[in-house]
């Protein structure tokens, strides 16, 4: 007879099993998140109330597209069209995230304290009729090596760590930039030296992000044309409708379990094509500003302040979704807190890689799905 404390390692389930049973969230991950939701949600006012069309856009001494812009081409109809466009846009995105972000949070709390009470465990069948499961291709399967799936390959790691210290060195000196005229603001361009040597860092983070950008299109370039690799995986698929649908039965209770994930989530393809529309957005808007003697004359002073409305909201707007959306589902949700590391050590664990993307871990592995 096994006594009730003795712990034993099940395979199949990937986890101890037999000994007492321990709280898989620390007791102050619920205060935590709620607090820094909270903040986030603070973030988001501001951000809404900054980007309200009724303020004016402002041409600063210092912006070196000033010259070329005058008070009529800031109140020119262009320009009031893209200001509306950019709040209406990040309105319609961080507001709508955030409420379910805020939802989810409400509802991991209530299983955590009452447990599943009530639910389905089987799908709808309009959702299965949405849903086909990919086939892997054959080399697939290599990425399972012992405790560990591979999901990220070096490449895809330089990429990220580039692409994230750029957007950091740009989201840091361009706010500075763009609010010069608050105080604490103010304070710390004076620490860093001054407006001309943010616009210099500010300027060598943009094109080091543009060459991250290049190396990746040249990344999926190779490997479909060379390794014959198809990025499908990251494309839009029916699959996603069903578990957005499933999410939104599950955060009201109608189902006991979140969605079974294929290679992406759908939030994660969300968060990849935002990356994809804005950088050419902010490489487009960034470079004429950077070079305005070169443009200003093509386009005229209207079309630069258009340009410079467009860059300034979509920074916002960028910023916005990765300190609200992408950290919450990339870091703080229950299965990544404390920090998710895949991104710097290119694997996972499989009892991780089975909550994050169950579907294809019983592809890669051969086990069933949890029913």
């Amino acid at each position: 007879m096994v006594n009730k404390n003795d712990v034993i390692y099940d395979s199949t389930k990937m986890e101890y099993v037999g000994g007492p049973k321990k709280p898989s969230l620390p007791r102050f991950y619920f205060p935590i998140i709620i607090v820094i939701v909270l903040a986030e949600a603070v973030v988001l006012g501001l951000i809404i109330f900054d980007m309200l069309p009724i303020h004016a856009f402002q041409i600063y001494p210092w912006a070196q597209y000033g010259p070329y812009v005058s008070s009529s081409d800031i109140s020119n109809i262009a320009v009031t069209v893209t200001k509306w466009f950019f709040f209406l846009l990040t309105a319609g995105v961080l507001v709508p995230t955030t409420i379910i972000i805020i939802m989810e949070i409400v509802r991991k709390l209530i299983v955590s304290f009452r447990g599943e009470q009530q639910g389905w465990d089987d799908e709808f069948p309009i959702l299965e009729k949405l849903d086909k499961t990919p086939k892997l291709p054959k080399d697939e399967k290599k990425r399972v090596q012992g405790d560990y799936i591979i999901r990220f390959d070096i490449h895809q790691r330089i990429q990220h760590y580039i692409l994230l210290s750029s957007f950091i060195v740009l989201a840091v000196t361009g706010l500075l930039r763009g609010f010069p005229d608050w105080p604490t603001f103010a304070w710390f361009t004076s620490i860093f030296g001054g407006q001309d040597v943010l616009r210099l860092v500010h300027d060598v983070a943009a094109f080091v992000m543009i060459a991250d950008g290049v190396y990746h299109l040249g990344y999926i370039a190779y490997g479909y044309f060379v390794m014959h690799r198809s990025p499908a995986a990251i494309f839009p698929k029916w699959k996603d409708l069903k578990d957005i649908l499933h999410s939104v039965l599950w955060i009201f209770g109608m189902y006991k379990k979140e969605p079974e994930y294929d290679h992406f989530q759908y939030g994660q393809k969300i968060d990849y094509w935002a990356i994809f529309w804005g950088m050419p957005v902010m490489v487009i808007t960034g470079i004429m500003m950077m070079f305005p003697s070169l443009f200003a004359p093509l386009i005229g002073g209207n079309w630069m302040a258009v340009m410079a409305t467009a860059h300034r909201d979509e920074a916002i707007l960028a910023t916005g979704f990765i300190l609200i959306v992408h950290m919450y589902y990339g870091h703080l949700q229950t299965t990544a807190f404390p920090v998710n590391t895949v991104m710097f050590t290119g694997k996972m664990l499989k009892s991780k890689y089975k909550q994050w993307f169950g579907r294809e871990y019983s592809q890669l592995t051969g086990e069933k799905e949890d029913k």
